[in-house]
């Protein structure tokens, strides 16, 4: 089974102008509209349009709780088992057109109570489970987090970190699955600047030690792999204007662990995982699995020396 984990989810408030908004002026949209938002709730969405079931984990409440898994309840195969909070479930103010600007939340204070039925939840995962932890954690949870990430590691689950740097840093020494990075996230959690593709290239092989799958979205262009098999990389954007990036590294993660789960074959999973975040770039919303097959035709990788 494949289960998701958002620490800290938002009810995204999409907001699009015929201009971009001025300081100081009375600016009215066009268009307004709600998604559940948050890393690894994109993930479940995406695993939802290829078909394939997950559980969603984290922690939603207040007034907006009803809300957002109403809004969850559109995909069939988004199983939420979240843990209720006193505090309210944040509300981010995103606008999408003609600019993109968003106004994100600092979100409730998450319990020891709250932490420890989550920790519960996750403590019933097995050998075959895969779970993806992604998204920001607080930080004040980060060692009950990794208590909860070493625990479900003992048990053999596959365990997938997008998250605080630092958090994925610590968890090295359990040895994740897998890890989705940024090279500015990488930088942190080696303690090394990143700012070309082959101190990247360097960096994602020393993290591969530690891990066995290593995926980068670099300059939100292209893809680098690394893994038993080698190091890969594989085109993102296409020679045409990407319609948005949000998302597009949540689709990756989405089509790896849809297609590794069946395949166990890396290079083949990392094929469509770009495929999946090209998908996304060139829609309004998340990838479907139309586009995806469109774009997977024509993803090709290419090995790094």
């Amino acid at each position: 089974m494949l289960y998701t984990c958002t620490m800290n989810p938002s009810l995204d408030y999409y907001m699009e102008f015929d201009e971009a908004p001025r300081p100081g002026a009375a600016n009215r949209s066009r268009l307004e509209y709600y998604e559940a938002g948050g890393k690894g709730i994109n993930i479940s969405i995406v695993l939802n349009n290829l078909g394939v079931p997950s559980s969603a984990f984290g922690f939603v409440g207040g007034f907006t709780k009803d809300f957002y898994i109403s809004l969850l309840s559109r995909y069939e195969n988004v199983r939420p088992n979240f843990t209720y909070t006193n505090g309210h479930t944040r509300i981010n103010i995103k606008t999408s057109e003609p600019e993109s600007m968003e106004l994100n939340a600092t979100g409730p204070y998450i319990t020891d109570k709250d932490m420890k039925n989550l920790m519960d939840k996750v403590s019933r995962l097995a050998k075959g489970d895969y779970l993806a932890l992604a998204g920001m954690t607080q930080e004040y949870l980060e060692d009950d987090v990794l208590e909860m990430l070493k625990e479900a590691i003992d048990e053999e689950v596959k365990v997938v970190l997008d998250t605080n740097p630092s958090l994925m840093r610590r968890a090295l020494e359990y040895h994740p699955f897998m890890i989705k990075t940024t090279p500015k996230e990488l930088g942190e959690l080696l303690g090394e600047e990143m700012t070309t593709k082959e101190q990247v290239v360097a960096g994602i092989r020393r993290l591969h030690e530690n891990v066995d799958v290593v995926m980068v979205l670099l300059n939100n262009e292209t893809a680098l792999l690394c893994c038993s098999e080698g190091t890969y990389e594989c085109s993102i954007l296409r020679h045409y204007q990407a319609v948005s990036m949000v998302g597009t590294g949540d689709s990756m993660v989405a089509g790896f662990l849809m297609n590794y789960r069946r395949s166990k074959n890396a290079l083949d999973s990392f094929r469509f995982a770009a495929s999946c975040g090209s998908a996304t770039a060139y829609s309004k919303g998340l990838a479907t699995r139309e586009k995806i097959d469109s774009f997977y035709k024509e993803t090709e990788i290419r090995a790094i020396e």
